[in-house]
């Protein structure tokens, strides 16, 4: 970028903004966009084009690929997942990766994450980094993390099992996402705000712990009157075990079989369980749900309160760089005017318009966004090439919108052509292939069900044709639609290139199977390869890859009016609540380590004895054996399976068995948080989501779009979700914060 100069056709002079004015310009505005703090320095040039380096989308996917390899890196570290099976039964051969390749290319990961910190330090100035929690912790991080490599590479990768740095690692994943550390922090802020309703629910289990005890002694031995083990003996025979018991049970994972032995013996002790179920599960789980995303969503939309702050802070320190003028080195002259100029007076009010084009041009915003802010400008611009602030800060209101992609218009061909076109792109060829993958899929389903009948390779010849003439038509049905779209537009749709994979899919397999068979059916060969408990035959892989037809149907959906509400809520879940699923990432990042690290090795292989005499319903009856503590992967696969509380109860009276009872509190507070506060945080977003898709779809009152199709409101970000609940800041405090920073812009 060049300096440049511009007329001002008002006071008759020339007027140059030099390359730093702009870069700075530029910056400020990509700051805007990104909501990015402007505490950074913003002086001499070269620091300049290093902070748009850094920020750019290349280095910030660099830094995501190293932090993704760190993250991954603990799969094929000891003791290595890469096994068969995790099945304490079956020998296991891990294959795992040299220890020295192990150390160097962690070694390389965090000598890269040290880089980051440094240039992160260097472009906001030690002032202002000492006052950035997460830039001093990010150090912090890595120092730690380092000095616990080092200690490894002494010691060696199997001798040394505790390794503080792989609980350090979930840190990074956040260190590069924006929406992770406003979520992070909006947890920590409203975990103490709830806190009071987790206290309700702890001693309403308490209470009903007790009152079981009471109601629910011990019987004796000698008492027992049949082979059925009564209430306390089982599950209330002291306070521990009944505070295990009724916490699954409020999850309803251990119903009715916590109830049954006291119904049995008298039916109105379901009374019990009712009402510790009916407070429990349904007021007070439901009330801890409602309060806990409230006090979340109030600080989550202080978070984005901020946002919203920033970027309207860097548009106006954007508009106030381009009012000062700087006579550049290179346009110094011997004229007077040019040399009259003193650097760095805002001695104007207005921007020039070619100066304002040349920043938004210049930056790295998407082209949507360019073009939008460029359009807008020109409409709005009638002050002879001059842009008052009034105007800018209207251009830059776009900055909030989510700007459609164009729409492009398809070739028009002429003739017959233009008939055989119009059948192409019709929506009519749309439901008649969506009634063609109706009966492909009961055709399956037919085909399933016959699998084992004693006939059924005979019966399998008409079908096998039938599912091959099937793929025939959705091959030349994507041939038609690509002719007719052109690729452009056809690939635009994410169904279309669905559909066009799957044609092509069925289309090969059934070709290849044809081929080397010479006949479309299944085959003996076939049956006696899949007997083996595994779907490997060409042929079971084609019927598996043509159940995936079934979803032509939703290409019907923009057909029917609540499809903007549905396709809106879908994909605005796909897309925001990423940030949600990465903080899920590193809860079960963590709870794996020290897992790994508390219970590694814990559970031991069974024994003949320990099958025969296993109790009914147990671990070790339930042939649990692969799921263990021994790797990550196994370890991952035990926190799902508590998360999602079925049968969980038998993971937790396994872990006392094998372990300690204290060793109960790692489940049950996984559990806690995993499924009761981040799960049902998503449930809420999902709940909000829908409310804003509905909402925005009554304003525009259940409208259809100009080809009969219902339209679909998507919600890009979480700014977006939260932006009508936000206030606008006032000019006051804009300029007061301006004010604070103005040393910035003094290159002082």
């Amino acid at each position: 970028m060049s300096d440049i100069i511009v007329d001002d056709p008002n006071n008759g002079v020339r007027e140059p903004w030099s390359e730093r004015h702009l870069i700075q310009a530029i910056v400020l505005l990509e700051d805007a966009y990104s909501f990015r703090s402007i505490t950074h320095k913003l002086s001499p040039t070269n620091i300049l084009k290093l902070y748009r380096l850094y920020w750019s989308k290349w280095t910030q996917s660099f830094l995501t690929l190293i932090v993704s390899c760190q993250l991954l890196l603990i799969f094929i570290q000891y003791p290595s997942s890469f096994s068969r099976t995790s099945d304490l039964r079956k020998e296991r051969i891990r294959l795992t990766l040299p220890c020295s390749v192990q150390l160097i290319i962690e070694f390389l990961c965090l000598m890269i994450f040290y880089i980051d910190v440094i240039i992160r330090i260097y472009l906001a100035g030690l002032n202002h980094a000492r006052k950035k929690p997460w830039i001093i912790s990010y150090f912090i991080v890595t120092t730690i993390s380092m000095i616990d490599l080092i200690v490894s590479i002494n010691l060696g990768c199997q001798k040394k099992t505790i390794n503080i740095r792989y609980l350090l690692r979930p840190f990074y994943m956040a260190i590069i996402s924006q929406e992770m550390k406003k979520i992070f922090n909006s947890l920590r802020k409203s975990f103490l705000q709830i806190l009071s309703v987790t206290l309700l629910l702890g001693i309403h289990i308490y209470f009903f712990s007790v009152i079981g005890m009471i109601l629910f002694p011990p019987a004796k031995r000698k008492d027992s009157t049949n082979d059925r083990i009564d209430e306390g003996t089982k599950y209330f025979p002291d306070f521990p075990d009944a505070l295990i018991n009724l916490v699954v049970l409020l999850t309803t994972a251990n119903n009715p079989d916590v109830t049954l032995p006291a119904y049995s013996k008298n039916r109105l002790y379901i009374i019990y369980f009712a009402i510790f179920l009916t407070i429990g599960l349904y007021c007070l789980m439901t009330l801890f749900t409602v309060i806990k995303m409230n006090t979340f969503k109030e600080f989550f939309t202080t978070s984005m309160q901020n946002s919203l702050f920033r970027r309207r802070l860097a548009v106006r320190a954007c508009f106030d760089i381009l009012l000062e003028c700087e006579v550049a080195p290179s346009l110094r002259t011997t004229d007077d005017t040019t040399t009259s100029l003193v650097n760095h007076e805002t001695s104007r009010s207005t921007a020039p318009m070619l100066v304002v084009t040349r920043v938004i041009s210049g930056s790295n915003l998407p082209e949507l966004h360019k073009r939008a802010l460029l359009d807008i400008l020109n409409r709005n611009n009638e002050q002879n090439g001059e842009v008052t602030w009034d105007i800018f800060s209207t251009v830059m209101l776009s900055l909030d919108v989510d700007h459609p992609k164009e729409h492009i218009e398809h070739h028009e061909y002429s003739g017959i052509w233009a008939i055989v076109q119009l059948i192409g792109a019709s929506k009519y060829l749309t439901w008649f292939g969506n009634a063609i993958g109706l009966i492909n899929f009961i055709v399956l389903v037919v085909e399933g069900g016959l699998r084992y009948h004693s006939k059924f390779f005979k019966i399998d010849i008409i079908l096998s044709n039938v599912l091959f003439s099937f793929s025939i038509y959705y091959f030349l049905e994507t041939i038609l639609k690509l002719w007719s779209l052109r690729p452009k537009i056809f690939f635009k749709f994410v169904f279309n290139t669905f559909d066009a994979s799957l044609a092509l899919s069925l289309f090969i397999l059934h070709i290849i199977h044809w081929s080397i068979y010479g006949t479309l059916s299944i085959t003996i060969n076939e049956v006696e390869l899949d007997a083996h408990g595994t779907a490997r035959s060409i042929w079971a892989i084609t019927r598996i890859i043509n159940l995936f037809i079934i979803f032509r149907t939703i290409r019907s959906m923009p057909h029917f009016t609540n499809y903007g509400i549905i396709m809106g809520t879908i994909s605005d879940g796909m897309r925001n609540l990423k940030a949600f699923i990465g903080i899920l990432i590193c809860l079960f990042y963590v709870y794996a380590v020290l897992g790994m690290w508390l219970f590694q090795g814990v559970i031991k292989a069974p024994t003949e004895s320990d099958l025969v005499n296993a109790t009914c319903g147990s671990y070790q009856q339930s042939n649990y054996w692969a799921n263990n503590f021994d790797d990550f992967f196994s370890t991952v696969v035990i926190l799902y399976d508590v998360m999602l509380v079925n049968n969980w109860g038998v993971f937790l009276i396994a872990l006392r068995e094998f372990s300690t009872r204290w060793s109960q509190l790692y489940l049950v507070s996984w559990w806690f948080l995993s499924n009761v506060y981040i799960l049902a945080l998503v449930l809420g977003f999902i709940v909000e989501l829908f409310a804003l898709n509905v909402a925005r779809f009554e304003e525009s009152g259940f409208s259809q779009g100009s080809n009969g199709l219902a339209n679909a409101y998507f919600v890009k970000t979480l700014f977006h979700l939260f932006k009508r609940s936000l206030k606008e800041p006032s000019d006051e405090e804009i300029s007061k914060a301006l004010n604070k920073y103005k040393r910035l812009y003094d290159n002082k």
